[in-house]
Parts: structure tokens; C-alpha cells; sequence
């Protein structure tokens, strides 16, 4: 496969929970396949404890939001599709690449990091919730802001 912003083939790497993920070692962007994202939340082998004190959205709106929702769509490197921009179901902040052929999604330098920081605060803040449960409040969330 080959990054969607720069044709550069990228590099299979193993990250927590034994996912392989595919990196392009330039852009430092991931190719995750569908259900990747939701094994490597369901992990803690990366401790973020001294990172959770800060509110993510300050360190999502690193990601220019509005930049990035109006960058033109890149090309699935899993299949060709072209992708579709989306807010991020935990976090309106982080918009993520997402094929809707294939179901895999493109990230950007940091926002995987980013991604895994706010689920581990957002568990924190509510251990009782289940991914499911924090996934859906995040989809209400998204829907129902002002």
C-alpha cells in the first residue's frame, strides 16, 4: 500500500496489542483496518497517565479542524475509494479518513495518540462505560451539539 498523500509505500509495524499497523515513515500517517482502532483502545500498553491531565481537546485542536474537514478527500491506499472526511465519533476535534468501501481509516501524524488519550480519559472519568457505551456518547454527543 501506498501513503495517500505522498505515493510512498508504506511500512507494516507492529503497535500495541499486536496490531500491525501501516505506516508511512514520512508523513508519520497510519493506515488502520477495520476493528485495528477499536483492539489497540481495548489495550493500555502506552501509559499516558501524565497526559490524561490535559484536556484533549486542547491537544486535538492541534489537528486545525476546520483544515482538515476542508482538504480535499484522499484515496483509500487499501482500495482507491475515495475516502470520507469525519469527525471522529469520541472526539469532535480529530477528523479522521474513512473508506467506506473497505472500512479502514486514515490517520494523521498524532491523532491515533491523540484518539487513545481521550478514550483512556473518558474511561477514567466514567470505568463503568464500556467502549460501546463510550462510542455511542460519543455519536450523541456529535449529533446533538449546538
Amino acid at each position: 500500500m501506498k501513503c495517500p498523500f505522498n505515493e510512498i509505500d508504506l511500512v507494516r509495524e507492529v503497535y500495541e496489542a499486536d496490531v500491525e499497523i501501516d505506516l508511512c515513515p514520512k508523513c508519520r500517517g497510519i493506515w488502520l483496518d477495520p476493528g485495528e482502532l477499536e483492539k489497540i483502545q481495548q489495550t493500555q500498553e502506552i501509559d499516558y497517565s501524565s497526559r490524561l491531565k490535559a484536556s484533549i481537546n486542547v491537544d486535538a485542536a492541534k489537528f486545525n479542524h476546520e483544515r482538515q474537514l476542508d482538504e480535499e478527500p484522499l484515496a483509500c491506499p487499501s482500495c482507491a475509494t475515495i475516502m470520507e472526511k469525519q469527525e471522529h465519533g469520541f472526539n469532535k476535534w480529530i477528523v479522521i479518513d474513512f473508506c467506506p468501501s473497505c472500512h479502514g481509516i486514515w490517520l494523521d501524524e498524532g491523532e491515533l495518540e491523540a484518539l487513545e488519550i481521550y478514550y483512556e480519559q473518558e474511561h477514567q472519568l466514567h470505568p463503568e462505560m464500556t467502549r460501546l457505551q463510550l462510542l455511542l456518547a460519543g455519536f450523541y454527543r456529535y449529533y446533538h451539539r449546538a
